[in-house]
């Protein structure tokens, strides 16, 4: 089929026009100008090719049975002068219901509405992006053409079409992953080598021995990574927690290892073990094993949450197996956060075996993001995971993580998929809010707590949890329901084009107020609070003061 020609084709372009109205529609996050910008020309880059496409196929189609439909030029010249008009009439107003849409998502999330202006030229950028990508398309289909008419001569028409296609679609397989994908990794991952070796600021070396990269420690300062050094520089002392919950505390434990080079997750892992027993980690009351991000980033929140509830009384056990960003690696390798995550687990699981039942911490895990997928996937299901450990607190969890998917589907009938109520609550619970912890979605309290304890936070607006694949071609239940209470009600599924949209939301979803989108900051003192039998629903406001002087600044 004629899909793309050297000029634009009308069916085409009047198929771009209208999911330029599409893209313009409300998603999770408030948009900044390059995100309309992405949004608008995947979207009319589809229409264009979907029109392109139904175009040439109607003309096959006719050609093959042999109907041939002649229009008089004098009567649809009329149609041709006013659609131009009725076209821009109804862009104007698509952009100014996107406008108002965006504003009322700014409002729901108590953020800064984006300016007009930005709006502008996040249109004009999707303008410019969506006539380079159909150029490069046309040009990829003027390719295959050139080389099916030099083959037509040695083999027949069919033929000679189909391995034109073939021939071109795998050099451009090629080109995109030799020397697009790799070359472009390559850059990103020597970025983050070189960002993983600079001192983040605020940050000096710990001085107390609780601490890995202090001078008691195995592990020096130096190997721990920016964002391993960030972990032991950060979090409260015993002072801090005395401070704000009135009662004598200890210094919380810290052990971390950072990745080296030369040296495997089970070495990193029985590094960690070293520093745990090094600090006398077995023998406080709580034992908190986290899996970082991609980075070696820990949740300050989740950590220093735990710290202040237990009275410093804890210890904190985590490594770095890659220093490349979350997002990279959440595309370039899933399979290490997993390893990772049960290496380490694996690990102190053994040396608590080795001490009496009776004198053994409690066992927590968590992690946020790749940290929630990796350390998630550590234990075979639900069933696993309450065997093997006393608590845990995973947030932003992707709806496609295999953890998820084992449960969601199976909720309670009449809950909504972004707080699914599985089991009447007996073991794991979700929460878009910590009043969620006590009464489900429609406000029916929750039982009693039977043994271990597991929350699940995802907030409704968080696109990292709510992106998935299968978003690009199936109709999500979240999209059904519409029950988010800070997600515009004016939000609508659409395939392609919601894919998408909330993949652009993500990289902006940390840059949101806390509570919305991926930032679970003071919900995570509530959600803990829960985990250890306390109550999530009590005041820990003096707690949660105390852990945002303790944050250095932009790493909260």
């Amino acid at each position: 089929m004629e899909i793309m020609r050297l000029r634009p084709d009308g069916a085409g372009l009047t198929g771009a026009h209208v999911m330029s109205w599409v893209s313009l529609s409300p998603s999770f996050i408030p948009r900044t100008w390059w995100m309309t910008s992405v949004g608008t020309a995947f979207s009319q880059t589809f229409g264009y090719v979907v029109g392109a496409a139904g175009r040439a196929a109607v003309r096959g189609a006719g050609r093959a049975l042999g109907i041939s439909v002649t229009v008089d030029p004098e009567r649809i010249r009329p149609l041709e002068k006013a659609a131009p008009w009725v076209m821009f009439g109804v862009s104007g107003i698509a952009w100014l219901r996107s406008l108002k849409a965006q504003a009322e998502i700014a409002g729901l999330m108590e953020a800064r509405p984006i300016r007009t202006r930005e709006h502008v030229l996040g249109v004009a950028g999707g303008l410019a992006l969506t006539a380079g990508l159909v150029s490069i398309g046309r040009g990829i289909h003027g390719v295959a053409g050139t080389a099916s008419r030099a083959l037509k001569p040695l083999l027949p028409a069919p033929v000679a079409a189909t391995v034109g296609a073939t021939a071109t679609a795998t050099a451009t397989a090629f080109v995109l992953d030799k020397v697009v994908y790799r070359r472009l990794l390559e850059r990103l991952s020597k970025a983050a080598q070189e960002t993983n070796a600079k001192l983040l600021p605020g940050r000096v070396p710990p001085v107390e021995p609780e601490r890995s990269g202090s001078e008691a420690s195995l592990e020096a300062w130096h190997t721990l990574g920016a964002k391993g050094q960030a972990v032991v520089s950060d979090g409260p002392r015993a002072v801090d927690i005395a401070e704000a919950t009135g009662e004598p505390a200890m210094t919380p434990i810290r052990a971390y290892a950072g990745w080296q080079e030369g040296r495997g997750l089970e070495a990193t892992a029985a590094a960690v073990v070293a520093e745990l027993h090094r600090t006398g980690a077995f023998e406080r009351e709580v034992l908190l094993v986290l899996t970082t991000t991609g980075t070696g980033w820990l949740q300050e929140w989740s950590a220093s949450s735990v710290e202040f509830l237990t009275g410093g009384n804890c210890a904190l056990a985590s490594m770095q197996y890659t220093y490349l960003p979350s997002g990279v690696a959440f595309f370039a390798d899933r399979t290490t956060p997993v390893l990772a995550a049960s290496t380490l687990l694996s690990a102190i699981e053994s040396e608590l075996d080795r001490l009496p039942a009776g004198h053994r911490p409690k066992l927590l895990v968590g992690g946020e993001s790749l940290g929630a997928l990796g350390g998630t996937q550590a234990f075979e299901d639900l069933e696993d995971m309450i065997a093997r450990v006393d608590g845990a607190v995973w947030s932003g969890l992707p709806r496609f993580a295999e953890f998820w998917r084992s449960l969601v589907p199976f909720r309670r009938r009449g809950t909504p998929e972004i707080a699914p109520v599985i089991d009447d609550g007996r073991h794991v619970r979700f929460a878009t809010r910590p009043e969620d912890l006590v009464t489900d979605y429609n406000g029916v309290p929750f039982g009693e707590w039977d043994g271990t304890r597991i929350v699940v936070a995802q907030h409704a607006s968080d696109p990292v949890v709510w992106w998935s694949p299968d978003l690009m071609w199936r109709k999500p239940d979240w999209a059904k329901e519409r029950a988010g209470l800070d997600v515009s009600r004016n939000l609508r599924w659409m395939p392609w084009v919601t894919f998408w949209q909330v993949a652009s939301d993500m990289p902006q979803s940390v840059a949101v107020p806390g509570g919305h989108g991926h930032r679970y900051m003071e919900d995570m003192l509530q959600y803990w609070a829960a985990v250890l039998g306390r109550d999530p629903l009590a005041d820990y406001s003096r707690i949660a003061q105390a852990i945002r002087r303790t944050i250095v600044p932009n790493y909260a």
